[in-house]
């Protein structure tokens, strides 16, 4: 084995490869002398930032190395290597580099709660309550005690209906789908006259060729409810009492489906049939909401404004109607949504009326606490779903309403404002998707104004669907303190402000004023004053009076307690000054304060000094007049710096304004 180390062979090898190569000549260059008549080559000169091409004009194949020019500038250097590295080549990231994100940064959690935080909170909590409970001697028969004497009120204060909507059925049904439909037809009872649209290209012999109606590929539209369905194909234009709507898919694709249409999936089929010969008769049912449209912000001055009731309506039971909305009563179903989602109370749920609900949750509450009860948490459900009391906690009280939606943010603050511990929505299957939206709009807005009083998010929560009632804590989430014991009114905004002001009174950590999300009903406005010429638009515009002129000058004033955030104002200026800032001023002092949101001195009469209005408008009316042909004389013009009063003065002594004839020629 040979002794030649690594380096040694590798030097070998090195020389023998020298000695096989043939060698090249290396030219020398000539020698130097001063004599030399051959002169040296001209130095490159050093470019500069002026020499260097745009940064445009650079791609992935330019040549960057002039930028290393010792006199080009570090910032440009590092310009066009930053142009360099945004080239597409540069931009590709290895998916199995583990190290290709960057650590140094953690986004922060927020609100969000790891599984052993929350673990931790629960258990603290629990023992809290258990203190709680050995410290006033209680045991859980008391609070059960306690909680049979406070459902007990909601018997003695039933639901008044305020009105009924009614319904007349003859059993005029239409049946709609293909031949197989005209088996069904036959199946049903003698009190059912059904007439068939048959989507087939053609109709089968049967007992009913004389109420078939060939759809033959035209458009169908629906419309009405039980009792009165229009059902348009076109060339006719038929009538019915009751609709049964096989298609795949159906006609209507709405969540909340009129009275009396039935479009049963197939298992669903054979009840549907059991249950339309019931649907024969005169039949009622409550008129869910009121409608107040001297407070409706929906439209003002041919400007669209506020849509949150027709947007939240799963029944499509709510239209435009110019500058106000109308509400099918047949169509509604007491969804509740519109009412929960209404910035101004204009439409509001009456099945029960709030004011009715408030006293209902103000007695039940207060009864639960004289029966020995602490720590009371209120359980909105819908009254349709039956809750087995024995597998509650006894510190829950459920509340039944006709719709989980019905129960808006203003009665979740309510509750708490009477001494509730936490407030908890039970959600279901059964409620529709527009409804579950609203419900997590408005608790967006309720969770931001809790912490903005320093009080828990979770006070008021809802329960996943599936969520098991057995299993919620009893332990309190609210701090204590005494309960208010305002009455009910119907007033929606009034009601949500007082509950907010209570719970002010006692609120840990208060901010002033809480950013709200977009779209809450809350807020101020921010004006452009280099745009705003005090035109005063926005205050003809604005239904709720919450934008006013200055008494003795030209100002811009505002009602914040008044606004609803509907945007007309922001529509209707014409300088596009305004624009929305959600935001809820929790101090009832400052929020009822008066605000000066622009100002200007007067603009002084030309002839008798009265001041009659802002600067920047005679101005711009001065600018945009300037070349109108009424306007261009210079006394036309200088009308326009003066009071009515003179300026109908100056018009009637003004013989070219008058239209003065008498002292022209005949003709």
């Amino acid at each position: 084995m040979s002794d030649e180390t690594f380096l040694s062979r590798w030097a070998r090898l090195k020389r023998e490869r020298v000695e096989v190569e043939p060698s090249t000549p290396i030219a020398t260059p000539p020698a130097i002398t001063e004599a030399s008549e051959s002169p040296l080559p001209a130095a490159k000169p050093e470019l500069t930032d002026a020499d260097m091409p745009t940064l445009e004009e650079l791609d992935f194949h330019s040549d960057y190395s002039d930028f290393f020019s010792p006199k080009v500038s570090t910032e440009l250097r590092k310009n066009a290597l930053r142009q360099l590295f945004r080239q597409p080549e540069f931009n590709v990231i290895d998916e199995l580099n583990d190290y290709r994100e960057d650590f140094t940064y953690f986004e922060p959690l927020g609100n969000v709660l790891t599984a052993d935080l929350k673990h931790q909170l629960e258990r603290h909590a629990r023992q809290h309550f258990d203190r709680l409970l050995e410290d006033q001697h209680m045991t859980p028969e008391t609070l059960t005690h306690a909680r049979t004497q406070a459902l007990a009120t909601l018997q003695h204060h039933p639901t008044a209906v305020v009105g009924s909507v009614g319904y007349q059925s003859q059993g005029r049904l239409l049946m709609i789908g293909d031949a197989s439909v005209i088996n069904l037809a036959a199946s049903l009872p003698d009190t059912l006259k059904p007439h068939i649209i048959l989507t087939d290209t053609a109709a089968p012999a049967s007992q009913f060729a004389q109420s078939i109606t060939l759809l033959n590929g035209r458009d169908l539209s629906i419309s009405g409810y039980l009792g009165a369905f229009m059902v348009d194909i076109g060339d006719r234009v038929l009538a019915a009492d009751l609709i049964l709507d096989l298609q795949t898919p159906p006609s209507l694709q709405r969540d909340v489906l009129p009275p009396g249409y039935f479009a049963p999936q197939p298992d669903e089929l054979a009840a549907t049939l059991l249950e339309l010969p019931d649907m024969i008769g005169e039949f009622s049912k409550p008129r869910y909401f009121h409608y107040d449209p001297s407070i409706c912000a929906h439209s003002s001055s041919g400007l669209p404004g506020c849509t949150r009731c027709i947007d939240a309506c799963a029944a499509e039971a709510i239209i435009s109607i110019g500058s106000k909305i109308e509400v099918n009563p047949n169509l509604c179903q007491g969804e509740g949504a519109c009412a929960a989602t209404c910035p101004s109370g204009a439409i509001r749920y009456q099945y029960p009326a709030p004011a009715q609900t408030v006293d209902q949750l103000r007695v039940m509450l207060r009864t639960y606490r004289e029966a020995g009860g602490i720590a009371p948490k209120i359980l909105f459900h819908r009254s349709a779903t039956a809750l087995a009391l024995d597998q509650l906690p006894p510190t829950l009280l459920p509340f039944p309403v006709e719709e989980l939606a019905s129960a808006g943010v203003e009665l979740w603050f309510v509750a708490l404002s009477f001494g509730a511990s936490q407030v908890l929505l039970y959600d279901e299957a059964a409620i529709t998707t527009l409804s579950r939206e609203t419900i997590q709009q408005q608790l967006s807005i309720a969770h931001t104004q809790l912490q903005g009083l320093g009080y828990p998010r979770t006070a008021i929560q809802l329960l996943p669907i599936g969520t098991p009632l057995a299993g919620i804590s009893p332990a309190p989430v609210m701090p204590l303190f005494t309960p208010a014991t305002q009455g009910g009114l119907n007033n929606k905004r009034q009601q949500w402000s007082l509950a907010l002001d209570y719970l002010y009174r006692f609120a840990p950590a208060a901010q002033t004023p809480i950013t709200l999300p977009a779209g809450s009903p809350f807020g101020t406005l921010v004006i452009n004053k280099e745009a705003c010429t005090l035109c005063m638009a926005c205050a003809t515009i604005c239904p709720l009076q919450a934008i006013e002129g200055g008494l003795d000058r030209p100002q811009l004033r505002f009602h914040t307690d008044h606004c609803v955030q509907c945007g007309l104002c922001a529509k209707g200026c014409p300088e596009q000054a305004i624009h929305l800032q959600p935001l809820y001023i929790p101090d009832p002092e400052q929020r009822r304060l008066v605000q000066v949101l622009h100002e200007e001195a007067p603009f002084c009469c030309v002839e008798c000094g009265k001041p009659f209005g802002s600067k920047s408008t005679v101005t711009t009316m001065l600018s945009r007049l300037a070349k109108h042909p009424m306007f261009q004389s210079p006394r036309a013009l200088r009308r326009l710096e003066m009071c009515e009063d003179c300026r109908v003065m100056d018009v009637v002594q003004d013989p070219s304004a008058m239209g003065d004839t008498m002292s022209q020629p005949p003709h």
